[in-house]
This record gives C-alpha cells, sequence and structure tokens, in this order.
C-alpha cells in the first residue's frame, strides 16, 4: 500500500468511527485523537471484530468468552479520566494518557494546546513537539525504557511544567544510571515537584547524588521531593533532612512513605552534635508505611474500639513503644517546629506525645519564635520575646483552632497514599465532620500559656523571664497528659470559641 493508499484508509477508518466522540470534545482535538489511535492500531481492531460480529454485536474472543463488540471496550480515551479528561466548557483536552506499549508519541502531541497535564507510560523517546505545549504543569513517566533517560532530543525544553513524576523504574531494572542528571535539565527553574515512586536500589543512590551534588536550575523554587517506595533507609533519611534540605530552601513537603525507615534516633543525635537548622521550611514529613511508623500511630476502628496497624498487625493501643524513638521523633518536631503533619489519615490516632508536640507546631509556635533570630536587644531576656502585633492576636488564636485538625492528612489533601477505595468511601460530608472531630485546643492553650499570657503580663508592667524560658523545649512538657485529655475538653472548647464569636 503507497501513501496515497495509506491516507484514504487512515481517512475512511476514522471517519467511520467519529460518531463515537462525545458531543462535549472539540471536534478538531477528537479527530487528532481518532488519527492517534488509528496509527495504534485501535480503530482497525475494534472494527475487524465489529465486522466478524453475529446479528447481535457478539464475538468470541480470545478465550472463547462471549463478548459485546462496544468501542468502549476498545477504547477508553473518550469515557474514562484516567485516560482522557476534557474541560466541559471548551471541550478542549487538558489531561491525556499516552500509552506508547506498541507505537511512539504521536508528533501530532502539540495540536492540545490546552494540555496541561501528560502521562508518558512505556515512552521509548521524547520528541521536540512536547516542547510546544504552552501551558503543560505536570509530565509523568510511567514504566519507561531506559532509552528516554539516554536519548533526549538536544535542544527539548519544558518551560512550563511544574510537576515532574517518574515512577516505576523496576520494570526495567536500572535505567538511570549516570542520565538522570542531564534529564533534569530539560526542566524549568520554575519546578515546584519532584516525584519518585517504586525505583531500585541503584535508582535511589542516584537520585540522592543528584540532588545532593548537581546544581540544578529549579534548586530555589521546588518546594515537594516524593520517593515512595524506593528502598531507602535511616541513613538516606538522614541525607534527605540535612545534607539535600540544604540545598532546596524552600522545600517544605518530603515524602518518604513506603520504604524501610527504621529509626529517627540517628537524626536526632545529629540535632544535639549541631542545633542549627538552616533553610528550616519543612511542614510536611510523610513517614508512613514504614517499620517506625508503628512508633507514631497506629489505624482506629471505631467498632472494636481498637487502634490497629494500617497492616492489620494487631492491636497497637497498648503495644510498647521504644521510648528512644519517640523521644527522637520529639526532638526532631522541636527542632522543625513547622512540621505539623507527618502522614497521618483521619482514621489514625498518633502517639500522645507526638501528637502533643504537632498540635503546638500547627499553632504557630514557629512564626511566634521566629521574631528571636531577627531581633537585637541590649537584654538577652527581650530577645526571647517574639515579636507581634498586638492587634493580630485573636486571628491568630482563632486561627490555631481552626487549623488544629491538620495534623492528620484528610483524604482531599492530596499525598498520594490513599488507596482509591479509602477515597471512595468517604464522601465530602464525611469528610468534614472527620475534620471538625479532629480539631483540639491544645496548641491554642500552648500559645496563650507561652506566648500571649507574658505579652499582657508585660502590658501590665510586670516580668516575663520565667515564662519565656520555657518556650525553649517541648520536650519537658507534659504532653502525655495534655494530649489524653484533648478528646475530653474538644466539645466544650468548640462550644465556647463559638459563644466568644457571638458575643463579638
Amino acid at each position: 500500500m503507497n501513501d496515497t493508499e495509506a491516507d484514504a484508509e487512515q481517512r475512511r477508518i476514522v471517519a467511520r468511527c467519529m460518531h463515537h466522540m462525545p458531543d462535549s470534545m472539540n471536534i478538531k482535538e477528537a479527530y487528532v485523537l481518532m488519527i492517534m489511535l488509528y496509527k495504534a492500531g485501535i480503530l482497525s481492531y475494534y472494527l475487524a471484530d465489529l465486522d466478524a460480529a453475529d446479528d447481535t454485536g457478539h464475538i468470541l474472543d480470545q478465550d472463547g468468552y462471549d463478548q459485546k463488540v462496544e468501542f468502549t471496550n476498545y477504547c477508553s480515551h473518550f469515557n474514562d479520566e484516567q485516560y482522557t479528561k476534557i474541560d466541559p466548557k471548551t471541550g478542549r483536552i487538558t489531561f491525556f494518557l499516552h500509552d506508547m506499549s506498541t507505537v511512539p508519541i504521536s508528533i501530532d502531541i502539540d495540536q492540545f494546546q490546552s494540555l496541561e497535564s501528560i502521562c508518558l507510560r512505556y515512552c521509548r523517546l521524547l520528541i521536540m513537539e512536547l516542547g510546544n505545549l504552552p501551558v503543560l504543569k505536570t509530565i509523568k513517566f510511567c514504566h519507561c525504557n531506559p532509552s528516554m533517560f539516554e536519548n533526549v532530543p538536544e535542544g527539548l525544553q519544558l518551560s512550563s511544567i511544574k510537576k515532574v513524576v517518574i515512577d516505576s523504574t523496576t520494570i526495567y531494572g536500572t535505567r538511570l544510571n549516570s542520565n538522570l542528571s542531564s534529564f533534569l535539565k530539560i526542566f524549568p527553574n520554575t519546578l515546584e515537584e519532584l516525584i519518585f515512586s517504586n525505583t531500585t536500589r541503584e535508582d535511589s543512590d542516584e537520585i540522592l547524588h543528584v540532588l545532593q551534588n548537581d546544581d540544578l536550575c529549579f534548586r530555589h523554587n521546588l518546594t515537594t521531593i516524593h520517593m515512595r517506595d524506593c528502598k531507602l533507609n535511616d541513613d538516606d533519611l538522614k541525607q534527605l533532612v540535612f545534607e539535600i534540605r540544604e540545598r532546596f530552601p524552600n522545600l517544605h513537603t518530603l515524602n518518604v512513605s513506603f520504604n524501610n525507615i527504621k529509626s529517627l534516633c540517628g537524626i536526632s543525635d545529629r540535632i544535639k552534635q549541631d542545633p542549627s537548622i538552616p533553610n528550616n521550611e519543612l511542614c510536611k514529613l510523610n513517614l508512613r508505611l514504614n517499620p517506625i511508623w508503628k512508633q507514631i500511630c497506629g489505624k482506629y476502628n471505631p467498632i472494636w474500639k481498637q487502634i490497629y496497624d494500617d497492616d492489620g498487625g494487631g492491636d497497637t493501643l497498648n503495644a510498647t513503644k521504644d521510648p528512644k524513638e519517640i523521644a527522637a521523633l520529639v526532638t526532631v518536631l522541636d527542632k522543625f517546629d513547622g512540621i505539623s503533619n507527618l502522614g497521618a489519615h483521619s482514621s489514625h490516632k498518633y502517639e500522645p506525645k507526638i501528637e502533643y508536640a504537632l498540635r503546638i507546631n500547627i499553632a504557630g509556635r514557629k512564626e511566634l519564635m521566629r521574631g528571636k533570630s531577627s531581633r537585637r536587644s541590649n537584654n538577652a531576656d527581650d530577645e526571647d520575646k517574639p515579636i507581634m502585633n498586638r492587634a493580630l492576636w485573636p486571628l491568630i488564636l482563632e486561627r490555631a483552632y481552626s487549623n488544629s485538625s491538620e495534623i492528620y492528612n484528610f483524604e482531599r489533601c492530596g499525598w498520594g497514599d490513599v488507596s482509591s477505595s479509602e477515597r471512595d468511601e468517604k464522601d465530602d460530608v464525611t469528610i468534614s465532620k472527620d475534620v471538625e472531630s479532629k480539631k483540639c485546643a491544645t496548641g491554642l492553650f500552648h500559645l496563650v500559656h507561652y506566648f500571649y499570657a507574658p505579652v499582657m503580663i508585660e502590658d501590665r508592667g510586670g516580668s516575663t523571664t520565667t515564662t519565656t524560658t520555657a518556650t525553649t523545649n517541648i520536650t519537658n512538657y507534659n504532653s502525655s497528659e495534655s494530649s489524653n485529655s484533648n478528646n475530653n475538653n474538644n466539645d466544650s472548647t468548640r462550644n465556647e470559641w463559638k459563644g466568644k464569636r457571638k458575643r463579638k
């Protein structure tokens, strides 16, 4: 078949299938998508089965089962948001999953000018046309071939990308080697999220090496690093928390879930040896599904009124906890005082001392103490007093209570560790109730006792030396007692605050 005949055959088959496109899709982009499906062999396969079907539209599949020949069984791009998402206002494609197990990336991909997110599956080679997508913000590489990292087209720049996901390198074994550094150069200095998942141990070593040693152009803008199921250990986490974090001054989220992290004592010991922590912007440290997780919290079953491991491994409410590990994590939360979430969901329950430390952090302890480092005074005691506009205190205290539930990561927050079944089980109303039930005034009381009260005493001419000194280390607090009383006080505290707002 010559080129003319091939073009005619393509037009004939595409025209025969065009009626399957949804009315809401932009017709030009629908036609381009049909051509891509034709080149992948999907349309020809569908029409061959349709022609072979009986009068009822059924055919025996290769396993001998009776199957109705329907277009949606051969192509899910028009009715499944896992493959394609369409802007309801413009009809243009905003997300596209491109499966290249049989064909390369289509050069027509740049016809989708409203494409914001793309997933390239089984990609062997990138093409320059990807650089012609002006609003592309997210790109995911899933099960891609090693050649994709080795042979990046010269001059390719994905200048609008904010989020990069590299998933499942294990399907081909080790494949990054020394190519990751050059591969990351195609992304702009505005990149904010870098996500790795399900990598080999060798690839994880390469990732850590590049993050620590390469002068990446997006170093000052990166806010999030995920290394989920990347075979990480205690030393790797220490490297991420110290050497790598310091190279990314705006990094606020670190996800190391589903690894082999067993202890935080190494991090705690290093903090004690060198308490200076530059670029301390961490807000979220996801430790879920690591061996250390059993020391942090369990999963609450409201029917049996017991707390279980995530893997269902028995009642952990009364399980023996390692005091050294709990103390180590409290030390970490004391020094990294912006961390307010460790990856627990609304169905989890933190260990009391850990929950107390998280509640103090989410209340805003870090922001109130920031004045210490910038304030200069002839009186050493004055330098311990946070600088804060008195008029802001009502807002600060109300916010401390309103945000208190966020130490638990609700399904809407997008950590990526919630199963589809967990998401489906909870609607927005249920999630809202979960949020409300997790609110607690512990952090608010801490601010009042150690920050607001000294301000009031100072305004009245009293001394605050003793009180301000007490804020320096949360490990001395009676956190267990405070956390155990949280649930009993929640309802009365909420009612009291509602009454105050009404009186205002």
